[in-house]
């Protein structure tokens, strides 16, 4: 492996395994990234974890408070139907590029999101957070253009987060939604990415 793509791994790596925790943290913990602490946990440099933290800022998933550091962004209540409609919207215009057919992987990554669905319940955060990571490395995947792909991503983590609170609040009705979603999914046009990324931008109104 190149010293580069090696970065790039421990880089893609930290940055999952921190949004993972955002996500998966109760909401309202007031979670704290300390660089020093992220330096020794993931074995990388400053430079690198700042450039981690700066993305997950993008994202909209942290933010820097002064005489505090980098804390987890507060979910605001004024900002759910506005974070929601902007993720459709990134959605519907990426599916108006020139999208690839799936490869054969690909479709069966999709279809596997039944099986990982009939394995959730109610109070299986991780598993629900598992199937949005699995939904989110097949856009990456599709959308060709990176700095679409790159704003898709972020308004896709948002709303996982908005998922993971109504989880934490009535797992009931979030996994209903989360389950609407994947069959929404699952039945899309074979290899059609078109059809699949318009279908998952058709399953935020059940958000």
């Amino acid at each position: 492996m190149s010293q580069a793509s090696h970065f790039d791994s421990k880089y893609t790596r930290t940055l999952d395994s921190l949004r993972r925790s955002i996500c998966l943290a109760a909401p309202g913990a007031g979670m704290t990234l300390h660089e020093t602490a992220l330096t020794a946990e993931f074995g990388m440099s400053r430079t690198p974890i700042r450039q981690v933290l700066q993305r997950l800022a993008y994202e909209r998933l942290v933010e820097t408070k002064s005489g505090v550091g980098t804390v987890v962004t507060a979910l605001k209540a004024e900002n759910r139907e506005r974070d929601r409609l902007v993720h459709a919207g990134m959605l519907r215009t990426a599916a108006e590029l020139d999208i690839a057919e799936l490869t054969i992987a690909q479709h069966s990554e999709v279809l596997a999101l039944d099986g990982m669905m009939a394995l959730a319940t109610e109070t299986d955060r991780a598993l629900q957070f598992d199937v949005f990571s699995k939904i989110h490395g097949l856009l990456s995947e599709l959308v060709p253009d990176l700095i679409l792909q790159a704003a898709v991503s972020a308004s896709f983590w948002r709303n996982v987060r908005w998922h993971m609170a109504d989880q934490a609040e009535n797992a009931g009705v979030a996994l209903t939604a989360l389950k609407r979603m994947t069959t929404l999914l699952t039945s899309y046009e074979a290899r059609n990415g078109k059809d699949l990324i318009l279908r998952l931008a058709d399953g935020q109104g059940d958000r």
